[in-house]
């Protein structure tokens, strides 16, 4: 695997950025937008500027991207791409502002427009036997905001639904680990939401928007899940499992409860916490490294890839939470999307 030097070595350089941009955009070669020419060249003066040989169409190598117009050199973005990808537990801003020389308002724009990029493709649900189940994250000790109220504006409704995969045995036909021997699954693909209410609307809406139909899903006995609003049966086969105490849900349902133990320990142990309004984007991106756990390269590919393919949005849209979840994917460019690594 390579390491920080090589990366360094190879994009260390506004050049070497610019040309990995440039194959991003035009994998086939440079093509005009406007009259489909096939040759450019560059501004000497604006490196970052192709202009058509043919109508002299001038186009940036960042226009219509998360990099567009920024004016934080090139290989400080891959840096930050590199960093937050490769470690398990993401990196802060702070840490971006430590590491790459840049201040904190600079290193946290930086971190959020790559978060943003990251979403699941909606035309690849997720499927088979599955658990789903939801948590609060903020607003803990917060009087006015009791059991599953929402009354606090701190505080968050999480859903998740996660694929259980049968545990592989061993050759001498045991299970491998000793919470797979427990429980007989691990954990394959996930996808998380906030939601403004735990309704059934709200939650069948959730699921049958990121769950295959004729799915398996396992729940608790929490009502949201079986009333009309919901209609999970006209979509998948829905079992509910009647707990007990609440003592008992990591019994019943070992991976998801693991799962949310999970975030929200990245929250803490990673960022010291996040505010209700930018939530949704630090769960995209727990999402989408948590279901690509055993690339071996790390996230950083995908990261400049993304940033290439999702649309422009702004310090003010970032500051402000205002852009949904889904408005992310845009297609603009052919970029292939199974290619776990720079290459």
């Amino acid at each position: 695997m390579a390491g920080i030097l090589d990366f360094v070595a190879r994009f260390g350089s506004e050049e070497a950025c610019i040309a990995r941009l440039a194959e991003l955009r035009w994998p086939g070669g440079y093509v005009c937008p406007k009259c489909g020419c096939g040759t450019a060249w560059r501004l000497s003066a604006r490196p970052r500027i192709y202009e058509c040989a043919g109508c002299h169409h001038q186009e940036s190598v960042t226009a219509g991207t998360i990099f567009h117009r920024t004016r934080t050199a090139l290989p400080k973005w891959f840096l930050a791409a590199y960093l937050m990808g490769r470690d398990k537990r993401g990196v802060s801003a702070k840490f971006l502002e430590r590491e790459l020389g840049v201040s904190y308002p600079t290193a946290w724009t930086m971190a959020h427009k790559l978060r943003h990029g990251l979403s699941e493709d909606p035309a690849r649900p997720i499927g088979g036997f599955l658990e789903a189940d939801e948590t609060f994250i903020g607003g803990r000790g917060d009087g006015a905001s009791p059991g599953r109220s929402l009354a606090s504006p701190d505080k968050s409704l999480v859903v998740a639904v996660v694929e259980k995969v049968p545990a592989p045995k061993n050759k001498k036909g045991k299970k491998a680990h000793a919470v797979l021997r427990q429980h007989g699954f691990y954990a394959g693909n996930a996808r998380l939401a906030v939601l403004p209410a735990a309704s059934g609307a709200e939650l069948g809406a959730f699921l049958k928007a990121n769950v295959e139909a004729k799915s398996h899903l396992l729940t608790d006995g929490f009502k949201g899940y079986q009333g009309r609003d919901a209609a999970l049966g006209d979509h998948l086969k829905h079992t509910p499992v009647i707990q007990g105490a609440g003592a008992n849900a990591g019994e019943f349902f070992p991976i998801i409860h693991t799962i949310f133990s999970n975030i929200k320990a990245w929250l803490i142990g990673t960022h010291h916490g996040v505010s209700a309004k930018h939530l949704p984007r630090y769960l995209r991106e727990w999402s989408y490294r948590f279901n690509r756990r055993n690339l071996s390269e790390g996230l950083d590919g995908y990261l400049i890839r993304r940033a290439m393919e999702c649309a422009t949005i702004t310090y003010d849209q970032l500051k402000a939470g205002s852009v949904p979840d889904g408005a992310v994917r845009t297609r603009r460019f052919p970029v292939r999307d199974a290619i776990p690594a720079l290459a």
